[in-house]
């Protein structure tokens, strides 16, 4: 059963931390820079994100990823994966972003 009813199963949020809905562009950057991934970044929290990337193949297992809006970058684990959204958790503190050229 599903539902919030008396007598129904409720899912619990099992994230350390809470989420915020966004939309923001970001760059999963790969091979030392060479090589960037254009995603959508829908959640995100002090410990991780939720992407949406519309070439999965080309998403490795770690990477790193700018949040072009604020300029910053983090290191990203992948933890799950489904359709075009790819779950990430973070790596560390945010850094500054180096310069680029895209």
């Amino acid at each position: 059963m599903a539902g919030n009813g008396p007598g129904m199963l409720i899912e619990e949020n099992k994230r350390r931390a809470l989420r915020h809905r966004v939309l923001k562009e970001g760059k999963i950057v790969l091979n030392n820079n060479w090589s960037v991934v254009d995603c959508c970044i829908r959640d995100i929290s002090e410990t991780g994100a939720r992407l949406r990337c519309k070439d999965q193949a080309a998403v490795p297992t770690e990477f790193r990823l700018i949040l072009m809006a604020d300029n910053t970058m983090r290191e990203c684990c992948v933890v799950w994966r489904r359709d075009d959204f790819v779950g990430v958790q973070f790596k560390g503190e945010a850094r500054r972003a180096p310069p680029r050229k895209w």
